[in-house]
């Protein structure tokens, strides 16, 4: 059989036309179950209007669109086509923020790969001059997706792909700054594949559900390819929907009988948080056999308050799941025990901060509380994990260093950056800029290469302030930038945190920055040099909901900051 990405998801699409596919779960969670063959001709359709339109093997597709019904089928229209889609965060993402600059990063997707066709909400175009005009000095189409036409004939396959064809690009998440560009091969999205789903023994039983989106290789490869080209029904949620009511997940796992479902830490803490006991009324999640946390770092708590806000609900402990994986590997690395509960370790504070060894805590001198650091899994089975140092030497179980992988489904380049590529693909392995350690095999997940902090000799990463942070009542859970700044007086790093203070307070500035450095003092140690409070709103994330600290940090150093500051709460009631 030809390895192939097409020829996976047209033989399946084919072979079992009657099967249920998909669902679109609306805000009020209510679906209905689209059969496989009537999505396939869908698409096809919609394959024609994209090759009429100019779109063709090897072109690109960028697809600005909510992760809904006709992002869905353009996706699938372009791997008929043998066209590579792209997928970047619609506008009621990219707008949540003060930084966010959606036009800033389509023309510099459009000068570096020239895309075909360009697929914009219809409501951007009527009314953002700036995004009608992005295609200008281009021979990139600028469509609205009203524009998609699928009541024409189907497209039929003419030259089937090889393995060594483009099946897709993908943006990296860009905490950093402007996102790099992943060139994805067909065998390797095929492997990615085959590999996630024997981690996680996937089978045709299955049911996902999943609301992260489709421009996040979360929501791209681990639901939406691999539940196409492995005849897996899938529930798809908008992101927007669930943040705006966390109950429509639980609500909708119940009413499709999902087995599988994904989300961020900050997923599980918002459902904890904000679900109440009247939204989940009658719902059952006992049929859920892998609530599954990735894409940013996991936290203890958040697992554990999931699990007690929703055992009740029949959620076991042994269904809460942990994986590592990026945009470069083409989706999952890592899985935990498909059949046992999540690992984590608790590590001595001095040890992991000052001599970056994951050394477990003295349980019977408790001079200061352990660091409980979550497990990410093993390496699925095709799949080698090393823990290597800065001249890439492989280090020992426990040491903290960068986690390298040894892949079949790593991208082939970063597109038009070839000096990052070569940092990133050296021989055999795939360098992914994140730090972890390993033991016996079990990934543990720390943080990032570029956004570390050091301060006289202790390392941290941004992460290790969120619970700190987060036991702060008034601050915006999850809303923060932290960051060192060079002090060439010093001789080190000062930290700086940035946080975002809910609209409705009462307490004052000075509470919060005193409250700010003294958790962080007691939780970590160190000393926190400068606090900046910004407005509610302010801090933008990246399309996968990751915190841009460096990004942060550089506006930061330019001033840029200063017009978004926090000036207190609101005075009500007062006489003039």
């Amino acid at each position: 059989m030809n390895n192939t990405l097409q020829a996976r998801i047209v033989s399946r699409l084919e072979r079992e036309p009657d099967a249920r596919a998909i669902t679109f779960l609306d805000n009020r969670g209510r679906h209905e179950w689209i059969a496989a063959g009537t999505f396939f001709d869908d698409a096809a359709k919609c394959a024609t209007f994209l090759s009429e339109s100019g779109l063709s093997k090897g072109g690109v597709c960028v697809i600005v669109l909510s992760s809904g019904d006709i992002a869905s089928k353009a996706v699938l229209a372009c791997v008929l086509l043998g066209a590579a889609p792209l997928l970047v965060a619609p506008p009621s993402i990219q707008t949540a923020g003060a930084f966010s600059s959606l036009s800033q990063i389509l023309r510099g997707v459009i000068k570096r790969i020239r895309p075909a066709i360009v697929i914009l909400e219809s409501s951007l175009l009527e009314s953002e001059s700036d995004l009608a005009s992005v295609g200008e000095g281009s021979e990139t189409r600028i469509l609205a997706g009203n524009d998609i036409d699928i009541s024409g004939p189907k497209w039929r396959l003419r030259t089937p792909l090889v393995e060594g064809d483009l099946a897709a690009l993908q943006l990296t998440s860009g905490t950093t700054g402007f996102p790099k560009i992943c060139r994805w091969r067909q065998d390797a999205v095929v492997a990615a594949i085959d590999g996630m789903a024997d981690a996680m023994r996937v089978t045709p039983q299955d049911i996902f559900l999943n609301w992260t989106p489709l421009y996040h290789d979360m929501g791209l490869v681990n639901n939406f390819l691999l539940c196409m080209a492995l005849g897996v029904p899938l529930g798809m949620m908008r992101p927007q929907d669930f943040v705006k009511d966390p109950s429509l997940w639980l609500r909708g796992l119940d009413t499709l009988r999902a087995t599988v479902t994904w989300s961020p830490n900050f997923g599980f803490a918002l459902a904890a948080q904000r679900v109440r006991d009247e939204d989940i009324a009658g719902v059952q999640l006992g049929h859920v056999r892998g609530f599954w946390s990735a894409a940013e770092r996991i936290h203890y708590e958040t697992m554990v308050a999931f699990y007690e806000r929703f055992k009740s609900l029949g959620v076991r402990r042994e269904a809460l799941k942990t994986n590592f994986g990026c945009a470069e590997n083409i989706g999952g690395a890592t899985f935990s025990d498909p059949d046992g509960a999540f690992r984590f370790e608790r590590l001595d504070r001095t040890a992991f901060f000052r001599e970056r060894i994951a050394r477990p805590a003295d349980e019977t001198t408790r001079a200061q509380p352990p660091l409980i650091v979550v497990g990410a899994g093993k390496g699925h089975p095709q799949l080698q994990v090393r823990i290597v140092s800065e001249d890439r030497q492989p280090l020992p179980d426990g040491h903290i260093g960068e986690i390298a992988l040894v892949t079949p489904s790593r991208m082939e380049e970063y597109i038009g950056d070839p000096e990052a590529t070569a940092h990133a693909i050296v021989d055999d392995l795939l360098v992914t800029g994140d730090l972890g350690y390993l033991r016996s095999d079990e990934l543990f997940w720390v943080g990032r290469v570029q956004e570390r902090i050091n301060v006289r000799g202790v390392k941290m990463d941004p992460s290790d302030f969120e619970p700190a942070l987060h036991a702060i009542q008034g601050l915006r859970p999850g809303c923060f930038a932290a960051f060192g700044v060079d002090d060439t007086i010093r001789g080190t790093q000062r930290i700086v945190i940035v946080t975002e203070v809910k609209s409705a307070t009462n307490r004052t500035g000075d509470e919060f920055k005193s409250d700010v450095r003294r958790h962080v003092f007691l939780a970590l140690g160190v000393n926190v040099d400068d606090v900046l409070l910004v407005r509610e709103g302010t801090l933008t994330k990246t399309s996968s909901g990751k915190r841009r600290h460096q990004y942060v940090k550089n506006l930061y150093e330019g001033g840029e900051l200063v017009e978004y500051l926090w000036n207190g709460p609101v005075q009500t009631g007062v006489r003039g």
